[in-house]
């Protein structure tokens, strides 16, 4: 199906800048009409008598409702452009069903924002191939609605440790560590609400979890005119499949949120945390599926891709930009010769040997190259939620119990 303008006929699409929908050719506002060109029933084989009816060719590939045009489908497409005729098509047979999200979150961010975010991003990065904000490669930029599984998780954290706090101070030549131990330990029910877990193949599961937090309070319920002028797609995965990544997360933020309680609410502020035990206990799993907006940019260099994703609700950009060897190695160079340059100055100056400020020269420059070129020289990363708010959390035991103290000596030399 795809929105027809009432005024000119034009594709009508969802503009993240007005929050609405507008035709690109006459710029009216609210116009739409559907237009659904053949019936497209996902799941039918298209025969030579019936193909003309399904909406798809006589091979399978969909018939562009507006121009006719052969369309391969993904297994899981749900929205596309028309290659030939640039029309926003949504195959709303394939948001039906169990496939139908219960919600989800128009983009807020729209295109030329997006490119614009992009380019600030990375105008900073000296050593960033030339082309990687060019305006010819970020016409590749494309938004897409991730399907996304949300998990609410009512869980008990568990987590013991000994406690270790480190006193030193000297007295002549002899240094003295008290050392104190605590027995440590954390009982913590928290309920994790909406953790998100991308149901898209495409997206690789570190870049969800750096996106989020999206804010379900955004959300709506589904309706496929968000979705006219992105790409989309069903889940790929089922909420059972994809469990095992949310119950990591919740470790990952359950242990980190009884680490914080430690440090916090002890009143001790220990100087590290031994023999660390933490386990989950799970009460109770309600899942729930949306779409999420997310702009993606493919850039490649030297056949290595470099995808950058930005959340289309808040504008979080991550990925890692490459970086031009030449571009470091000609600045390496120059800082070098401009080190060097002074140096055999003053050297005859003040008539001394050259030999040192020239060597001083040379390890600057190597080192300003070799930690340029280092891999995560132009990586951006952004912080993630806990999913876990004040009222969803109730600390069942807290306990620190002193175990022993002990001091260490070190006899240190005079000299």
């Amino acid at each position: 199906m795809i929105y027809k303008c009432k005024n000119c006929g034009g594709d009508m699409q969802f503009n993240p800048a007005i929050g609405k929908m507008q035709c690109p050719f006459c710029d009216s506002i609210e116009s739409e009409e559907v237009s659904t060109g053949s019936e497209i029933k996902d799941g039918d084989v298209a025969t030579e008598e019936t193909a003309d009816e399904l909406g798809f060719s006589k091979v399978g590939n969909l018939l562009c409702p507006n121009c006719n045009c052969e369309i391969e489908l993904g297994k899981f497409t749900s929205a596309l452009k028309c290659p030939a005729c640039d029309s926003n098509i949504i195959i709303d047979a394939r948001m039906k069903g169990e496939y139908k999200p219960e919600f989800m979150t128009p983009f807020k961010i729209d295109e030329k924002k997006a490119k614009d975010m992009i380019k600030e991003k990375f105008a900073s990065m000296k050593f960033a191939p030339r082309d990687l904000v060019s305006e010819a490669r970020l016409k590749k930029i494309q938004g897409w609605y991730m399907p996304t599984w949300f998990y609410d998780i009512d869980a008990t954290l568990n987590f013991d440790a000994i406690g270790i706090i480190e006193n030193t101070h000297r007295e002549g030549n002899t240094e003295y560590t008290d050392i104190d131990s605590y027995d440590v330990k954390r009982v913590i029910d928290a309920k994790f609400n909406k953790l998100p877990v991308d149901a898209a193949n495409d997206l690789p599961d570190e870049m969800m979890d750096l996106l989020a937090p999206f804010d379900t309070k955004d959300s709506m319920p589904y309706d496929s005119k968000y979705m006219s002028g992105f790409y989309s797609e069903q889940y790929n995965q089922s909420a059972e499949e994809l469990r095992p990544r949310a119950n990591a997360q919740v470790e990952k933020f359950g242990e980190s949120m009884c680490r914080d309680d430690v440090q916090k609410a002890s009143g001790h502020g220990y100087t590290r945390l031994d023999n660390d035990r933490f386990n989950v206990t799970y009460k109770s799993v309600t899942t729930h599926y949306g779409l999420m907006p997310v702009w993606k940019y493919d850039y490649s260099y030297k056949d290595q891709p470099y995808p950058f994703y930005i959340n289309g609700q808040t504008g979080k950009i991550v990925g890692t930009a490459p970086v031009d060897p030449k571009r470091v190695w000609s600045f390496s160079a120059i800082v070098t010769a401009v080190i060097m340059a002074i140096g055999i100055a003053l050297a005859m100056f003040m008539n001394f040997t050259p030999i040192a400020p020239v060597v001083i020269a040379l390890i600057i420059g190597l080192i300003i190259a070799l930690a340029n070129l280092h891999p995560s020289a132009g990586k951006v990363t952004v912080n993630s939620a806990t999913y876990v708010s004040d009222k969803d959390k109730n600390v069942k035991l807290r306990t620190d119990n002193h175990l022993r103290k002990e001091t260490k000596t070190r006899q240190i030399s005079s000299n």
